[in-house]
C-alpha cells in the first residue's frame, strides 16, 4: 500500500514536470554547440540518400520522401529507429557542399517517439550564407516581434564516425510546432499549408477546386485524410475576387493581417527576396480552428544578400512599399489598397528600425554565437564558404562569393558584412518612408570626434568611449603619409574607454580613426612624444 502511494504520487507530480520540460528547450539552446551524431547501416550512406532524394526530386508522384532508419545521439541522449534523409532544393544542388547536403532527421518515423518533445528537426547547411547568421538573424526578429516562427541552434553533424560538418537547426513547423506555439487540443488540429519545394505560389485564383492550388504547388501537410480545402480556397476568393464595401472587415475576420504586416516589414529590411513578395515561396498557412488564417514564415537563408541577375529581371525591388508586385501577388495588391494598412505597416518599418533591428538589440547575439561557432567551422570538411569569409561576415563585404547558374539565370550574389548592412537598411528605410511624407528618425553621427587622452602621449593613449549600446569596433592609426602604423582587430567596446599602447611608434602627429562596425567613424589626432 505505501509503495503504491510512492507511484501515485510520482505520478501526479513528477511526471506533469517532465511533460512540461519537453517543449525543445534543451535543442534549440542556441548558447551552446550542440553535436548530433548519425549511426546508419548502409554499406554506402551517402550515395543512398542522394538516390533517395534524385528519384523523389524528379518523380515524387512515383517515388515518396525515404527515410532510411538510423540511431540518433543528441548531446549524449541515445535514440534508436530513427529516420534520416536529404532534403531541400537549391541548398541541395549546390555540388560544392560534397557530404555536406541539408537533412532532415525524424525521430518519430519508425516508433511512437520524440527528442525534448519535437518529432523532427531540419539541418540546414548556410546556403549563400557566408556568416552562417542569416536563419538564425531572420527567426530571431520574428521572435523578438511577438510572430509565431521558428527556434534555431547551431550543431556539428557526425554519421558513422566521420565528422560532415556545422548546420544549423531549424524547428520544424508540424502538428508539435502548432501545440507549443497556439497550445493543445483543438488548437493545433487545423489545416496547415505550405509551398512545396522551388514552388511559385501567388495565392491568385485557380477556381473553386483543389487541383490547381495543389498543382502550383501549395502542399497539405496536416488532415491529409480529410482533404478539406474549403477554407483556404474561400480566403484566395475574396482577396482575388470581393470588392464590396465591408472587405476590410471580411479580411480581418479570416485572415491575421496585422500579424502579416510585421512579417513583411522584418522580411523587407533584411532583404528575404526568395518570399511571398519574392519569389512566391517559403511560407505556411495555418487555418487555426477559431477562424483565422495565420502566416508563419520559413527558410531565411536567402536574407542578408545584394542579387544581381545578369540575365532576366531583378529579383530585386528597391522599394519598401513592393508595388511592382501588385499585379501578381493579390495579398499584397489587395492589403495595400487600404491606406490604413499601409500606414500601419509603414509604422511596423519605423519600430522596427528604431527597436529590434539596430545593433544594440542584435549586435552582442551575432558576436557571440559567432565566435560558439568559429572553431567548428574551421574544422569543416565540406564548408561551401571559405573560413576567412566567414572571419570577415560582420564587417567586410564577400563579394560575387557565388555564381549559379539555374533555369537560364546566372545570379551573382554578393553579401554585405552583417552589421554595415543593418545600419545601410536602416538608413534606406528613413528614406523610402520620406517619399511616402513620413518621418522616421534615427540616430546618425557617422563622422565624430573621439576624446583621447592623455594627448600627447607616451606608451598609450586611452580612448573615450561615449557612444551608447553595443559597439563592435577597431582602431587604426595613420601616420602623416597615410601609412597604416597600427590597427587591431574588431571587438566589443564595452568600457568606459578603450586603451591603445603605443609601443614602437615613433614620435609625430598620426591620426587616429575608431571604425565601427555599421560604418560610423570616429576620428582625433594624436600627437605621440
Amino acid at each position: 500500500m505505501i509503495l503504491k502511494r510512492i507511484y501515485i504520487l510520482f505520478l501526479l507530480f513528477f511526471i506533469p514536470f517532465f511533460d512540461k520540460a519537453q517543449n525543445g528547450n534543451m535543442v534549440f539552446n542556441d548558447t551552446i554547440l550542440h553535436t548530433i551524431s548519425v549511426e546508419i547501416d548502409l554499406p554506402d550512406w551517402f550515395q543512398t540518400l542522394e538516390n533517395d532524394f534524385q528519384l523523389n526530386f524528379d518523380q515524387p508522384d512515383v517515388y515518396p520522401e525515404v527515410y532510411r532508419k538510423c540511431k540518433v545521439t543528441f548531446d549524449g541522449i541515445v535514440l534508436n529507429d530513427c529516420g534520416f534523409r536529404e532534403k531541400g532544393n537549391a541548398s541541395n544542388s549546390l555540388t560544392n557542399f560534397g557530404k555536406k547536403k541539408p537533412f532532415k532527421i525524424a525521430f518519430d518515423e519508425f516508433l511512437n517517439q520524440n527528442l525534448d518533445g519535437l518529432d523532427k528537426i531540419n539541418l540546414n547547411n548556410f546556403t549563400n550564407d557566408p556568416s552562417l547568421m542569416h536563419d538564425v538573424i531572420a527567426f530571431k526578429l520574428f521572435r523578438d516581434a511577438g510572430l509565431v516562427a521558428s527556434r534555431t541552434s547551431y550543431a556539428k553533424l557526425y554519421v558513422n564516425g566521420e565528422y560532415i560538418g556545422l548546420y544549423v537547426i531549424i524547428e520544424n513547423v508540424d502538428k508539435n510546432f502548432l501545440r507549443l506555439q497556439y497550445g493543445g487540443g483543438a488548437n493545433n488540429d487545423g489545416n496547415l499549408y505550405k509551398t512545396d519545394r522551388g514552388a511559385s505560389v501567388f495565392l491568385n485564383w485557380l477556381g473553386p477546386e483543389s487541383t490547381g492550388y495543389k498543382d502550383q504547388g501549395l502542399k497539405l501537410n496536416t488532415n491529409e485524410a480529410a482533404d478539406d480545402w474549403t477554407k483556404l480556397i474561400q480566403f484566395i476568393d475574396l482577396i482575388n475576387n470581393y470588392y464590396g464595401a465591408d472587405f476590410k472587415q471580411r479580411l480581418e475576420s479570416n485572415f491575421d493581417v496585422h500579424a502579416y504586416l510585421k512579417i513583411l516589414a522584418i522580411e523587407k529590411c533584411i532583404r528575404s527576396w526568395d518570399s511571398y513578395w519574392g519569389g512566391g515561396n517559403n511560407f505556411y498557412l495555418y487555418e487555426h480552428p477559431d477562424g483565422m488564417i495565420r502566416w508563419i514564415p520559413w527558410d531565411m537563408n536567402e536574407t542578408f544578400q545584394d542579387i544581381k541577375i545578369i540575365s532576366g529581371t531583378s529579383l530585386l525591388t528597391s522599394y519598401l512599399v513592393p508595388t511592382n508586385k501588385f499585379d501578381d501577388r493579390p495579398l499584397l495588391k489587395r492589403i495595400f489598397e487600404i491606406d490604413e494598412y499601409k500606414q500601419e505597416y509603414l509604422n511596423y518599418c519605423c519600430q522596427l528600425i528604431q527597436s529590434n533591428f539596430k545593433l544594440e538589440h542584435l549586435g552582442q547575439y551575432v558576436v557571440d554565437r559567432h565566435e560558439l561557432i568559429d572553431e567548428a567551422y574551421k574544422q569543416d570538411p565540406y564548408r561551401y564558404n571559405s573560413y576567412t569569409s566567414f572571419e570577415t561576415s560582420l564587417t567586410e563585404d564577400n563579394l560575387d562569393e557565388v555564381s549559379i547558374t539555374h533555369n537560364g539565370y546566372v545570379l551573382r550574389i554578393n553579401y554585405p558584412g552583417i552589421f554595415p548592412f543593418i545600419q545601410s537598411q536602416r538608413e534606406w528605410v528613413v528614406k523610402q518612408m520620406e517619399g511616402w511624407e513620413q518621418s522616421c528618425v534615427i540616430e546618425d553621427n557617422t563622422i565624430y570626434d573621439l576624446f583621447v587622452y592623455p594627448n600627447p602621449a607616451n606608451l598609450e593613449i586611452n580612448i573615450s568611449n561615449t557612444q551608447s549600446g553595443f559597439e563592435f569596433a577597431q582602431f587604426i592609426l595613420y601616420d602623416f603619409t597615410g601609412k597604416v602604423c597600427q590597427q587591431t582587430e574588431f571587438e566589443v567596446m564595452d568600457g568606459a574607454y578603450n586603451t591603445l599602447y603605443l609601443d614602437g611608434i615613433p614620435s609625430g602627429i598620426y591620426l587616429l580613426i575608431k571604425r565601427s562596425a555599421d560604418g560610423k567613424l570616429g576620428r582625433a589626432k594624436v600627437v605621440v612624444r
